[in-house]
């Protein structure tokens, strides 16, 4: 796909799916093998552009805005990982995608990582980027916030005030030290395109209260999990500079996962897929031509 029709290209291939009574806004392209890209919490579909567009032509690519993000439907509850998977389960079996790979990076991850754990005869293979174990693994300015609950409804009120405030695109950036390892990087078109839009109607912008009223339910991937005797090929990534989920949590996971290849990504934070692109792109080419799909 050239990066001169990127834009037109893109906009055509968005649809809308009822899922579980809720909508969810998923980009699709491409034919063959289908690759399930699932962007981190208070991202987008977006946040894969780079990857989308790589790998378009010679795979079937998908990338859902999860509840709560993007152009899909906005609970009024917490995000918890349980509702997560069951809705990607169901969105496969409308999409007619047997045996996917899944490629996630952080909530993304986890709901990969969880759905392979529950189901490994449905995965051809994962691809993980900073699984999110929830509140333990947080930085821990990002703790301070996740883990206070104030007791009256005023603290209640300026507690989810504050939070998502944070949501606004230009808030982002007072943040980008904890999301990358060094400036924001350029961003792809169609990203910077939606993080334009986000400024003008806060109806896009992240559910991130919603989101941080679920993140205990990722702790359990903060503790040793068991992987299945059969289970499907597993790529781990993390971003060697991540100040988010600082990458000492890769090792933690890494001896019970026994990932098939394990990578620190040098200068990389928490969003290597637009940070250092090229670089991910190569390495998950690798992964996926040696896939038995």
């Amino acid at each position: 796909m050239q990066r001169n029709h990127s834009e037109e290209l893109f906009k055509q291939y968005q649809t809308q799916y009822i899922v579980h009574d809720q909508l969810w806004n998923v980009f699709e392209a491409g034919s063959g093998t289908p690759i399930v890209f699932l962007h981190n919490g208070g991202g987008t579909l977006w946040n894969w552009a780079h990857q989308l567009q790589q790998f378009s032509s010679e795979y079937r690519v998908i990338a859902p805005d999860l509840p709560g993000f993007g152009r899909s439907h906005r609970p009024s509850e917490a995000l918890v990982l349980d509702t997560y998977v069951h809705g990607l389960s169901k969105l496969l079996d409308i999409l007619d995608c047997p045996r996917p790979i899944l490629v996630g990076n952080c909530i993304g991850a986890s709901i990969a990582l969880e759905f392979s754990l529950r189901q490994p005869e449905k995965v051809a293979a994962v691809a993980l980027f900073n699984i999110c174990g929830g509140v333990p693994m947080l930085n821990p300015r990002l703790q301070f916030w996740a883990t206070l609950r104030p007791d009256t409804a005023l603290g209640r009120m300026l507690h989810k005030y504050m939070i998502n405030t944070a949501s606004h695109p230009n808030a982002q950036k007072l943040s980008s030290n904890l999301i990358y390892a060094n400036r924001e990087p350029v961003l792809h078109p169609m990203l910077r395109q939606f993080i334009k839009q986000q400024q003008l109607d806060s109806k896009l912008r992240a559910s991130l209260y919603w989101l941080v009223m679920g993140l205990n339910s990722y702790n359990i991937f903060s503790q040793p999990r068991q992987r299945p005797a059969s289970f499907p090929p597993v790529l781990l990534g993390w971003g060697a500079q991540n100040r988010t989920l600082d990458a000492s949590w890769s090792r933690i996971v890494a001896k019970w996962l026994i990932p098939d290849h394990d990578w620190l990504i040098e200068n990389a934070g928490h969003m290597p897929m637009y940070e250092q692109p090229e670089l991910v792109n190569e390495m998950l080419k690798v992964f996926f031509e040696n896939t038995d799909h």
